[in-house]
């Protein structure tokens, strides 16, 4: 693990991610969604931040969020797709919360990869 901060800041922004995106899914569909699903988006987005924050590529802070975002965001619109649901809205907002992730954790709380610090 690189910089337990960095971890912690990066699982906070995750599980605070979940929370708004859940806010806005009730907001849009007009009533809250079953738990099951609800747990699925909070620990989604929970476990891609703290994936983001143990994760040592050494990438720009903007292409490492987006990467991780996609590959987290590819499953979950599979699982929407299977499920009957589109496809593109669990990609896109898995992308952006990947990527505000990073943006967060680098430029305001200053606690970029071991990797970038070193640099």
């Amino acid at each position: 693990m690189q910089n337990t901060r960095r971890v912690l800041i990066t699982s906070v922004l995750g599980l605070i991610g979940g929370g708004i995106s859940l806010a806005l899914r009730s907001f849009v569909m007009g009533q809250p969604a079953p738990l099951s699903d609800n747990l699925h988006v909070v620990l989604t987005l929970g476990i891609l931040g703290f994936v983001i924050g143990i994760s040592s590529l050494r990438w720009h802070w903007a292409l490492h969020g987006l990467v991780w975002g996609g590959i987290f965001g590819v499953n979950n619109a599979l699982d929407a797709l299977g499920s009957g649901q589109m496809f593109i809205p669990p990609l896109v907002t898995t992308l952006v919360w990947g990527f505000l992730i990073e943006l967060i954790t680098t430029v305001v709380f200053k606690a970029g990869a071991a990797s970038e610090e070193g640099a």
